[in-house]
Formats: C-alpha cells, sequence, structure tokens
C-alpha cells in the first residue's frame, strides 16, 4: 500500500528532521577526524579535507534516503550537484580553518590546545553558518525529481 504524499510544513519537518540526524552522524565523523589528524599534526587544509571525505559520503547517502533520490537514472546528476554544494562548504571551512590557524598561532604561540580550539571552532563555525544553506541547497537543487516519495 502506498504512502500518501506529505506535502507543506509537515514534509518540512519531516525532511529537516532527518537532514539534522543524516547532519548529526556525518558531523561526527567529521568533527573526529578533523581533531585527531589536526591535533597530530596535520595541516588545517589537509585535516579539513579528510574531515570532509570522512563525512561527505554517509551525509550523501543518508540525504538521499531521506528525499528519496531520482533512482539509478539521476544518480550522476544528484552526486555531481550534492558534490558541488559539499566541496563549496569544504573550501570555505578550509579558508575559516586556515584563517584561524594564523589568528591561533598569533594568539597562543606556545599553547597548542588553544590552537587546537580556536581553529577546531572556525572549522565546525563553518559547518553550523552552512546547515540551513545546504539543506535549501539540496531541497531545491539536488534531489529534484517531480514526483518525490514520501520521506520515510
Amino acid at each position: 500500500m502506498a504512502q500518501p504524499m506529505i506535502t507543506g510544513r509537515a514534509r518540512y519537518w519531516r525532511l529537516i528532521s532527518r537532514f539534522a540526524a543524516a547532519s548529526a552522524v556525518a558531523t561526527g565523523i567529521s568533527q573526529l577526524v578533523f581533531l585527531l589528524s589536526y591535533s597530530l599534526g596535520a595541516t588545517p587544509v589537509v585535516s579539513t579535507v579528510l574531515a570532509w571525505l570522512a563525512g561527505a559520503i554517509p551525509n550523501f547517502a543518508l540525504n538521499r534516503r531521506t528525499w528519496g533520490g531520482g533512482g539509478r537514472e539521476a544518480l550522476r546528476g544528484e552526486l555531481l550537484r550534492y558534490g558541488a554544494i559539499s566541496v563549496g562548504t569544504a573550501l570555505l571551512a578550509a579558508g575559516a580553518t586556515h584563517l584561524a590557524e594564523i589568528v591561533a598561532t598569533s594568539a597562543f604561540p606556545h599553547t597548542r590546545p588553544a590552537q587546537v580550539a580556536v581553529v577546531w571552532g572556525a572549522f565546525i563555525g563553518t559547518y553550523a553558518v552552512m546547515f540551513v544553506i545546504k539543506f535549501v541547497l539540496i531541497d531545491k537543487l539536488v534531489f529534484t525529481r517531480p514526483q518525490r516519495r514520501a520521506a520515510r
């Protein structure tokens, strides 16, 4: 038996709650990878790229399931559109962490934990700001098939 199509406000509450859950999973993975790699001496940009890779894959898979995706034939386009949004976010985070490291090493030249805290704050702050923007872009640009299945 087919589920009724969910529309309007109920649709967005369901999507945003599932998007938040997927983002929480991806963020947890990304934060762990970022903190570990940066604490061990990787540059902010390398740590950001590693963290992005670790979080982007499960995030795409979970969001595709939430929005219903467009089937196998739509996968390439969805991946390309999602990839552009995700890479753009990672580039913003890489720039923010690079600048934060410059500030942190000036402010705390001999205190690695403080440097890590400042740079990590820039990393997580970028993703927090991008949360709403990414939701709108994913909803309007990535998973766009005309007859979406109701979010499961």
